[in-house]
């Protein structure tokens, strides 16, 4: 699965960006990944609820809402509600992160948890149960066009044993710095989904640039059944 990050997007055409990516089932964007970031928890103020309620209406692509906010807990059901396929918490910012997996999931969203790249991945397995989506960040959560940090990859591989071996059933994504260099490796350590910002915005054609990092996936892992 590939999420085009609507962070490196023109935020001016918004509706433009999503549709040049959409493509065709199995051919363009999987999920448009949303940063929703509030300059508390993160050092950067980009999208809210108004903007993912109007880009709704403007696509039909799922929409993958990464919250990079202080107090989950009262804000993310508000996307969820709004009709968001899947919204993503962080783990570091979240009181009480099962209820709130159980409160998203009633609201109609699947749930995501993400964790920030020093965060470890074992205290958290049990949370994880509750959960449709584990969001390994690959660079400090706050803005776009940052370098991999390949060290990450040994929570995707730890996250990937727990999911082949059924002690958990969820979804493993990966955000920040994934581009025709990296993604090899990411799919090879066992990523399901990939978001990737300016590799598909920053090309003269997102929509080709969609079609070929999915490509690299499915060469470098077609043990997943990508090929």
């Amino acid at each position: 699965m590939i999420a085009p990050s609507m962070l490196s997007a023109d935020f001016a055409r918004l509706a433009d960006e999503a549709a040049v990516v959409a493509g065709e089932p199995g051919n363009g964007a999987d999920w448009l990944h949303i940063d929703v970031m509030d300059a508390h928890f993160v050092p950067n103020l980009t999208l809210g609820l108004p903007v993912v309620e109007s880009l709704l209406k403007a696509t039909s692509v799922p929409l993958d809402c990464h919250l990079m906010i202080e107090d989950p807990d009262r804000w993310a059901i508000g996307y969820a509600e709004a009709g968001a396929y899947n919204v993503t918490v962080h783990v570091e910012a979240a009181r009480d992160p099962v209820a709130l997996a159980a409160d998203l999931r009633a609201a109609g969203a699947k749930a995501g948890l993400s964790i920030k790249p020093g965060t470890p991945l074992e205290p958290h397995l049990d949370t994880l149960r509750h959960y449709d989506t584990l969001l390994v960040m690959s660079v400090e959560p706050g803005f776009g066009g940052q370098q991999f940090m390949p060290e990450v990859l040994d929570k995707v591989r730890a996250a990937r044993r727990m999911v082949d071996t059924g002690h958990l059933t969820l979804l493993v994504e990966i955000d920040g710095g994934i581009n025709a260099d990296t993604i090899e490796a990411a799919a090879e350590a066992g990523v399901d989904c990939f978001v990737a910002g300016s590799a598909v915005y920053g090309a003269d054609d997102p929509g080709k640039a969609v079609r070929a990092l999915r490509d690299k996936v499915r060469a470098a892992a077609p043990h997943r059944g990508w090929a």
